[in-house]
């Protein structure tokens, strides 16, 4: 019963919306943002119509999209322009439970009509925002918050946390499992860590020239080996966060993880891993993406911390 009580107490905690509302808006950022990118490129057309005119070959009749409104370039635009007004609602949290699920049926029926097109972070972010459809997450910075206010009817202080629960869980998944499915030799010593050093040089996916590479050999080698470690050491996140929880406890190795940080330690080596992707490789929202679900690694009292420090800059008081 003791352990039960604790289960329960867990995830029925309260704590401010401030990480959820964070990922909401750069989640639906995000999404909104890849959407004009496929526009301003022109390839809304090319990837949602059906063959000969595109590529869509998914758009077939058991689609709702295509029985409602036929296989055809029209049919593509209109989700597209749907998708795009329902990210903008999730993003500044007008009717957020209805955009979010909008947003997630749009960008669900264009991966089936263009299954080349849809990756894993489209997927991942389908599922970050429908467990932030379940959540409270325009509790704080949304137009939902400010109706509400307007007519007497705020939201809770408090919200409750199982959902940045649910989503630290899925953060940490992905990155264990991504490590497991690097099965190539490149990824391991026998292959000499060349994954990264290959995929920079890579004319598809770098984002410069491949001849500055062989010149900073060994440092793409020691980047594959420290990724490697981040990715299958994902799971002990779960351990260090659970030793700040219990500080009080006795322990060296707590005691050792809390005095050196460890948990910061590897939540800047994700930042720095995502932003290298960023600026080194072809990747599209993927870095964005992963860097969306960030503000639930951190605890509600960090979040209070960080947010009352960037108030007294921004808005210092007068003497």
């Amino acid at each position: 019963m003791k352990a039960w009580r604790a289960w329960v107490e867990l995830w029925d905690r309260r704590e401010p919306a401030t990480a959820l509302a964070l990922v909401r808006i750069f989640v639906g950022l995000c999404l909104l943002g890849d959407l004009l990118v496929v526009e301003r490129y022109g390839l809304v057309d090319v990837l949602w119509t059906p063959p000969p005119e595109g590529l869509g070959y998914g758009a077939t009749k058991e689609l709702w999209s295509v029985r409602w409104f036929g296989a055809s370039a029209e049919t593509g635009r209109l989700l597209w322009w749907i998708g795009v007004a329902s990210s903008a609602a999730f993003t500044v949290g007008l009717g957020m439970r209805v955009a979010a699920v909008v947003m997630v049926l749009v960008s669900a029926q264009l991966g089936l009509i263009a299954p080349g097109g849809d990756r894993g972070i489209d997927v991942a972010l389908r599922v970050f925002a429908f467990v932030l459809a379940l959540s409270s997450c325009h509790a704080r910075w949304s137009i939902d918050a400010i109706i509400r206010r307007k007519l007497g009817r705020p939201f809770p202080a408090l919200v409750p946390a199982w959902p940045r629960y649910l989503l630290f869980a899925q953060l940490v998944w992905i990155y264990f499992s991504s490590g497991h499915n690097k099965s190539e030799p490149e990824w391991w010593p026998n292959g000499e860590y060349a994954a990264l050093a290959n995929a920079m040089s890579d004319p598809h996916f770098a984002r410069f020239s491949p001849e500055w590479v062989p010149y900073v050999w060994p440092l793409p080698a020691i980047a594959t080996a420290v990724t490697m470690l981040f990715e299958l050491g994902a799971p002990l996140l779960l351990l260090l966060v659970w030793f700040e929880a219990t500080a009080e406890r006795p322990g060296r190795i707590r005691h050792w993880c809390n005095r050196w940080r460890v948990r910061w330690i590897w939540i800047a080596l994700g930042v720095a891993f995502h932003v290298g992707i960023a600026i080194f490789l072809r990747l599209g929202i993927f870095p964005w993406g992963m860097l969306a679900l960030y503000p639930v690694l951190l605890r509600a009292d960090e979040l209070v911390r960080a947010e009352a420090w960037v108030r007294q800059r921004v808005y210092p008081r007068r003497s």
